[in-house]
């Protein structure tokens, strides 16, 4: 049986390298919108190897800065958002919308890497996942711990290192003979699906006893004032009414009239809360290659922000939002460059959509008061930056995939180390910064949940 080319068999074809990458399946790198293997081999050539290796390097960091800033700026306040609004704990929202968020790109990638993989060679694939899985669970977890000391709930968290202790051990019988069967991927299923039922059953268990027990401090302390009076304490100062007047913001207040183009200055332009001339030098040079990146998701991603006045309402933008967002998603996941009836393209669907909303929008609310239902901005603004987040990491680990085969890495150990650390860079990034940002149980929470899902 003849031995299946490999792409990093590229060294064998040195007169004609170009066409060899062009020509090979397993050069051909998945999910991604720029073909690293041809930029390198075909377009800078060989004897430039060096230079566009660093050019790619270069590239790298430029996306690493694009993870972040999604992460940061729009999925952890769009995800505060959601627990606020649908009044989740941190464990719940933790190991439910993080976990979904960053573990739903692994299963898609995972898939797409088994029914691509070339003879049967699926070390890439299962490689990626559980070194994705332990990055996810070791570093992921410790550098939360380091970052922001906080205590555990202990309950939860034992619950779901349990699960996923569990999951590995069978994961491990399961392909001791080599070979996965039916029974076995549906057990895994069911086990996820009882995980489930474990969490919420015990989410609203933990909330009947928290009522009660509150039920009956407010019976006691009820009966305490009818037994002794109420409780005259001497720090307890009165309050002017001129003072409370003044602590209540007032609804009449209307912005200064100010010219066209400083509006749409202050309605269009992303802001930053470090005046420029107080950066360092490190800082200032971040700033300029934050630049496109910023622009780019301030007028793709809507941001929800509670400690923002109207809660960062901007009735221009979130209009634009409407359209934008939705447009994004379906270019970025590609699925709106398919037809239907093989005439009209998706993407052109969504936009005509996308308009129509646009310009309800800007019909039927105000400038200066955000409408009763600006909270559902958060879920437009998670599943935008889900998708570039998606879409960048996949960037990453096409250009990892590509330092790979160029210094000859074997598929499992590009699996377990390059693509493992790539597709948890979203999970590194996301479940760090909610952690920084007040909300570590969520990020520890999430450690578990989504190398489980």
């Amino acid at each position: 049986m003849a031995k299946a080319v490999e792409c990093r068999d590229y060294r064998d074809y040195h007169n004609d390298t170009c066409t060899f990458i062009r020509t090979t399946d397993d050069c051909k790198l998945e999910d991604g919108f720029i073909d690293y293997l041809q930029l390198v081999f075909c377009v800078i050539g060989d004897k430039l190897l060096g230079l566009g290796l660093t050019v790619l390097a270069g590239w790298l960091f430029v996306l690493f800065v694009a993870l972040g800033v999604t992460a940061d700026s729009y999925f952890c306040p769009a995800l505060r958002v959601i627990a606020r609004v649908l009044k989740l704990s941190e464990n719940i929202a933790g190991v439910t919308f993080l976990a979904f968020g960053n573990g739903a790109p692994d299963i898609f990638s995972a898939i797409a890497a088994v029914s691509s993989a070339k003879g049967g060679d699926v070390g890439l694939a299962f490689g990626a996942l559980f070194g994705a899985g332990v990055f996810v669970t070791t570093v992921v977890a410790g550098t939360i711990c380091l970052v922001t000391p906080f205590r555990s709930i202990q309950r939860p968290l034992l619950r779901d290192i349990i699960f996923f202790i569990i999951a590995s051990f069978g994961a491990y019988v399961a392909m001791y003979d080599g070979k996965i069967y039916f029974a076995e991927s549906l057990g895994f299923i069911i086990m996820y699906v009882v995980y489930l039922i474990v969490l919420i059953g015990g989410y609203f268990v933990n909330r009947r006893i928290k009522d009660r027990r509150a039920l009956l401090q407010a019976a006691h302390t009820e009966a305490a004032a009818k037994t002794y009076g109420s409780i005259q304490t001497p720090e307890t100062t009165a309050v002017s009414v001129d003072e409370v007047e003044t602590a209540i913001p007032d609804e009449s207040y209307v912005q200064p009239d100010v010219s066209l183009a400083l509006y749409l200055r202050h309605a269009f332009l992303p802001r930053d809360d470090v005046p420029w001339s107080e950066r360092g030098k490190c800082g200032k040079v971040l700033s300029i290659v934050k630049l496109p990146v910023s622009l780019i998701l301030h007028f793709t991603v809507p941001l929800v922000d509670y400690e923002k006045p109207e809660h960062n309402w901007n009735k221009l933008l979130n209009s634009f939002h409407l359209l934008s967002g939705p447009l994004v998603v379906s270019l970025l996941t590609q699925l709106g460059f398919y037809k239907i009836a093989n005439v009209f393209p998706i993407w052109a669907v969504v936009a005509i959509v996308g308009t129509i909303l646009c310009f309800a929008m800007l019909i039927v609310t105000e400038h200066h008061s955000k409408p009763r239902y600006h909270a559902g901005f958060a879920f437009l603004g998670f599943a935008v930056s889900v998708v570039w987040i998606y879409s960048v990491a996949n960037e990453i680990v096409n250009l990892l995939t590509t330092f790979g085969i160029v210094f000859d890495i074997s598929n499992t150990i590009l699996g377990l180390t390059f693509l493992a650390w790539g597709n948890s860079l979203s999970d590194y990034v996301s479940n760090v910064v909610s952690a920084r940002q007040g909300y570590p149980n969520m990020g520890i929470s999430a450690c578990y949940g989504g190398p489980l899902l």
